[in-house]
């Protein structure tokens, strides 16, 4: 193999390693989101279990005929959901535990918790 040859192979394997550093990441799995349905005055689920140490989202649909508001205290979170609405909420890497969150609108009832694991 010639120096130029080298030379080349060289510059083209230092591109190819520069380019799969600064991709960005391909879509995964873990992409989708978690679901969440408010209907007759609670969440189905009421309770989401989503990976510990890992940003995620919950997609939260409002199937009822009133507005809602999606809240969390602990996650600093707190979205309107009009009826017949989806939103998508992203949620930051937990730490192991128990988060919850309302209806902030009917906070009496309408209850659920996030459990990071």
């Amino acid at each position: 193999m010639s120096a130029k040859t080298f030379a080349t192979a060289i510059a083209f394997a230092s591109l190819a390693l520069l380019a799969a550093i600064i991709s960005p990441p391909s879509s995964r799995a873990d992409d989708a989101a978690a679901q969440l349905r408010y209907r007759g005055g609670c969440f189905e689920p009421s309770s989401v279990t989503l990976p510990a140490n890992t940003p995620a989202k919950i997609q939260v649909t409002n199937a009822g005929d009133t507005a809602i508001e999606f809240e969390s205290f602990e996650l600093h979170r707190e979205r309107v959901v009009q009826p017949g609405q989806t939103i998508t909420v992203y949620i930051p890497a937990l730490a192991p535990g128990s988060y919850q969150f309302f209806n902030d609108f009917d906070s009496a009832d309408a209850k659920g918790e996030i459990v990071s694991r």
